[in-house]
């Protein structure tokens, strides 16, 4: 949860600091300022910071932003201001479960995640709701369970609440309710959702990589035309794969996964009594394989070179060389 403090909503992995509110005909201004720290398992803060994370996925975010915006899409960024923080146009927060939402409503952030997966890598959520049987192939187009990483003939678009405490996967039909849309304006979301898709499988193809799934915020502006909010396309909010290599926070998620630590944090999940611990620090090597991860991505994205990281490639090499060994 986001924790504020005077102007300033502090996130799991930036600051956004409100510089004019919002009203209902009007855009506010904030800046976003990234930092090194990462979260997984919906724990918060994990021990370490990632040197150079916070930049990478600012300038990642910035970059999207602009090339987006030359095709059409509406966005909220405003400027850059430095390689970690960037200054947007703010919206009002509106809690559809405190019915503050109207058909009419303007100037507000559109209370849905929107997903998008081209394929099922392992860690997936929705392959985790497959194979449980919560959801069936043939509730989002499908005539049986996708084999792990198998390219989807088209993406799935998928729908969870936003400002509720647990996000909740919501069918088409809630999700207009929910954020009371028309059917018109529920099309140009989705149409907005695949057109970021596409942008992202040819910007990851263009650098040798394959763009797995991501996910995307959107608002209306104050004449109630949608626009891309906040961030995406980067390595925390998407998956990326060389291969069947996961070049994303994954990583992270898969060496903590082989730890007792992570046993308690699922027992914490499903509701039963554990003895929590706190997470201990990456081990050295990974921590600076991390950075690399980072790093490498987001020149190879950029096309700019900032820190001389090493290729993508040669980083996928001592990622799988790193997962072997444990």
């Amino acid at each position: 949860m986001a924790k504020i403090v005077g102007n300033q909503i502090i996130g799991k992995v930036k600051t956004v600091t409100i510089e004019k509110e919002p009203t209902e005909n009007e855009t506010g201004s904030a800046t976003f300022d990234f930092r090194d720290e990462y979260s997984i398992f919906d724990y918060g803060r994990m021990p370490d910071d990632i040197p150079f994370k916070g930049e990478s996925l600012c300038r990642m975010t910035v970059q999207n932003f602009k090339e987006l915006e030359g095709k059409g899409i509406k966005t909220h960024f405003v400027k850059s201001i430095s390689p970690k923080v960037f200054q947007v146009n703010t919206v009002r927060i509106l809690y559809p479960q405190k019915n503050e939402i109207m058909r009419e409503s303007t100037n507000f952030l559109i209370p849905l995640e929107v997903i998008f997966r081209n394929s099922l890598p392992e860690g997936s959520s929705m392959l985790k709701r497959l194979r449980g049987g919560s959801l069936k192939p043939e509730d989002i187009g499908l005539d049986r369970i996708p084999e792990p990483f198998e390219k989807l003939e088209k993406p799935i678009v998928d729908y969870t609440t936003k400002l509720e405490k647990d996000d909740r996967h919501l069918t088409i039909e809630e999700a207009k309710e929910l954020a009371k849309i028309s059917d018109e304006e529920f099309a140009k979301i989705e149409e907005t959702a695949l057109a970021v898709n596409s942008f992202l499988n040819e910007k990851a193809e263009s650098i040798g990589l394959d763009h797995a799934d991501g996910k995307i915020e959107m608002a209306f502006n104050p004449n109630r035309e949608i626009m891309l909010v906040d961030t995406f396309g980067t390595l925390d909010e998407d998956r990326f794969l060389f291969g069947k290599t996961q070049l994303s926070k994954q990583l992270l998620r898969d060496y903590y996964a082989k730890t007792q630590w992570a046993e308690e944090v699922q027992k914490k999940e499903d509701g039963l009594e554990y003895s929590f611990t706190n997470a201990k620090p990456l081990p050295r090597d990974l921590l600076e394989l991390a950075s690399n991860m980072y790093k490498s991505v987001c020149e190879a994205w950029t096309g700019e070179k900032v820190w001389n990281a090493p290729a993508v490639t040669d980083v996928v090499s001592q990622i799988n060389a790193y997962m072997e060994k444990l």
